[in-house]
């Protein structure tokens, strides 16, 4: 009786997990040189819409969005990397489609494992990028792998690739890893 009731408590107790909306942070992470070493960055821009009913993590994330300023990316601490970034690489998106839109789409939620398809548009172009997730302790992160070539974004690699040649060493890879992180709330 006791194995029962804990189990039914256990399945409680992970039917109303959810995230804290609040604690929500969007990262990024290009690839640069031979190599494939990865630059990680942020957007300090982002607007957040989650579900009315938020008791499960399926509930708060299914058709949740995410519209970004791009120009608001930042890479840590370091104002040129920052600068280069927005410089060489954000400007060059189409003028009229400066903002990027994620959508939240078939959330599979499984034990402190599970997957999302990330609908996202960026540079007037969608597409569906399919995510991974992960609880551990009390953070909950996300990620997928988008290509920018999907998106017409391949003259602003190259853009950003020209201008930061050294340091790349002219190399900048078109795959960037996109996810998101927050703290659980039960």
């Amino acid at each position: 009786m006791k194995f029962f009731l804990a189990m039914v408590l256990g399945v409680s107790f992970l039917s109303a997990t959810s995230i804290n909306t609040e604690s929500v942070k969007v990262f990024w992470g290009g690839y640069k040189t031979p190599k494939k070493v990865e630059v990680n960055g942020s957007f300090s821009d982002v607007k957040f819409k989650f579900g009315k009913n938020k008791n499960t993590l399926t509930q708060a994330l299914e058709n949740a969005t995410a519209t970004i300023d791009p120009m608001s990316a930042t890479i840590g601490d370091d104002e040129l990397k920052t600068s280069n970034i927005r410089e060489y690489f954000f400007s060059k998106f189409d003028k009229d489609k400066k903002e990027i839109k994620v959508t939240l789409k078939n959330v599979v939620e499984g034990e402190n494992v599970g997957t999302i398809l990330a609908v996202v548009k960026m540079n007037g172009k969608t597409q569906k990028v399919p995510m991974k997730y992960t609880i551990e302790g009390h953070t909950f992160k996300a990620w997928g792998t988008l290509d920018l070539s999907e998106f017409k974004l391949d003259a602003a690699r190259e853009n950003l690739q020209k201008a930061v040649a050294d340091l790349h060493e002219n190399l900048t890879w078109s795959q960037v890893k996109i996810g998101f992180e927050a703290h659980i709330a039960h």
